[in-house]
C-alpha cells in the first residue's frame, strides 16, 4: 500500500526578525542593526541588519522557493510513522553574497522534521542579498517550513 505524502510551505519568503530592536552584539565585531530607510548610515561589513532597505529574496522569488522545497524535501520516516506534522522555524544569517550562514532551528515538532528543514536551508542556492544604501549587506532571516503528512 502506497503512502501519500504532501508538503506545504506556508509563509515561504523570509520573515525578518523583530525589526526595531536596535543594536545587539552577535559576535565580537558583529552587530545587529535596524536602519530606517530615511537614514543614510555608513554600511559596515561586520553588521547584521534586521530591517534593510531592500530585503533579500530567494533567486526566482516565492514560486522558485516553493519549487525548490517541493523538489528537495525528504519527509522523515520517523515523522511519517508517528503521523507528525508541523512547522519548523529556521533562522540564519544571509551573507552579503547571498549565502546561508549560521543556520539553526528556532522551534519545531522534532521527529526528524527539524533536521530535514535545516538540511533544506543549508542546501539552498544563493539568494539575492539584502541591500542598504545600494550595497549588499548581511541580514538575519527566519523561514517557516511546514510539513503535513497525509495517509
Amino acid at each position: 500500500m502506497m503512502q501519500s505524502v504532501r508538503f506545504f510551505s506556508v509563509a515561504i519568503l523570509v520573515s525578518m526578525l523583530a525589526a526595531g530592536r536596535g543594536h545587539a552584539q552577535s559576535g565580537p565585531t558583529a552587530s545587529v542593526q535596524s536602519i530606517p530607510q530615511s537614514l543614510s548610515a555608513p554600511v559596515s561589513p561586520d553588521s547584521v541588519y534586521i530591517n534593510p532597505e531592500v530585503r533579500p529574496q530567494f533567486t526566482g522569488g516565492d514560486k522558485a522557493f516553493s519549487a525548490y522545497l517541493s523538489k528537495n524535501i525528504r519527509y522523515p520516516q520517523q515523522a511519517l510513522m508517528r503521523h507528525v506534522s508541523g512547522r519548523v522555524y529556521v533562522s540564519f544569517i544571509l551573507s552579503a553574497t547571498g549565502k546561508v550562514q549560521d543556520a539553526h532551528v528556532m522551534s519545531g515538532p522534532g521527529n526528524g522534521l527539524n533536521d530535514e528543514a535545516l538540511r533544506l536551508v543549508w542546501l539552498m542556492p544563493n539568494w539575492e542579498p539584502a541591500r542598504v544604501n545600494g550595497q549588499p549587506v548581511r541580514v538575519a532571516c527566519t523561514v517557516p517550513i511546514s510539513f503535513n503528512s497525509e495517509r
